[in-house]
């Protein structure tokens, strides 16, 4: 049973009474309307029961907050998921799947992203603030352009893709390793990046530090190209 339209909220932005608990349940009222699936159990669930022949899935702009989506599989081979504008905030998103997907400007902040699949997806200006993502997968290109990881712990991952204008301010980048990895532009003021591991092909020049960024005693920022931010607060002193 779903709640009747009221005059204060449109179909789109109204919760269902009760929650969804299969894809098929969530299609269905997608295609009413409803956007709203907050709270949703949606564990375990795989993209089988879209038929073969569609080969593209919107669902872009939903809301899917507080849910558990541990394990869920939004990867199948010639199916392309658009899940642009998505709100995960505060989901359980460990084990997931999510790789080759459109990801942009979605909502994983506060969201438990261990051990997911990112591999080959698209997260362009997306949030992961104060996420848990040790373990996750991005070891196959990943876009993470703009992204705003500001918080997060990314203490001892190894992290690959393309990360240019993200903002990594207090991130914990400590003993983690970078591969395949492109941070142009990116902001890693008051981050700790001691014992950070740079591969042969991870490059962090031109992106920005401050005075309260932590490298390890044998790192030169400079050295590596980056440049450093000053804070408003130096003027003062």
């Amino acid at each position: 049973m779903t709640e009747e339209p009221t005059s204060n909220l449109t179909l789109a932005e109204q919760q269902l009474a009760q929650p969804v608990r299969t894809l098929k349940a969530l299609l269905r009222h997608y295609a009413e309307g409803y956007r709203n699936f907050s709270g949703s159990d949606l564990r375990g669930v795989t993209m089988n029961i879209i038929d073969k022949e569609i080969k593209y899935l919107d669902l872009s702009e939903i809301i899917l907050k507080e849910s558990n989506l541990q394990a869920i599989n939004c990867s199948r081979s010639e199916l392309k998921v658009n899940l642009t504008g998505v709100d995960f905030s505060n989901c359980n998103l460990k084990g997931a799947n999510l790789s080759g997907c459109t990801l942009d400007q979605c909502n994983f902040s506060n969201s438990d992203l261990r051990r997911a699949n990112f591999n080959q997806s698209s997260c362009r200006g997306s949030d992961f603030i104060q996420a848990m993502l040790q373990g996750i997968d991005n070891s196959q290109y990943a876009d993470f352009t703009a992204s705003n990881f500001t918080g997060s712990n990314l203490r001892s991952l190894s992290l690959a893709g393309s990360f240019p204008h993200a903002n990594f301010r207090g991130c914990n980048f400590q003993k983690a390793t970078l591969h395949h990895f492109n941070s142009e532009g990116a902001d890693f003021s008051d981050a700790d990046l001691r014992g950070l591991q740079l591969g042969t092909s991870a490059t962090i020049r031109y992106s920005y530090y401050n005075h309260k960024t932590k490298f390890s005693e044998n790192f030169d920022p400079i050295a590596n190209g980056m440049e450093l931010l000053k804070d408003e607060s130096d003027s003062e002193d």
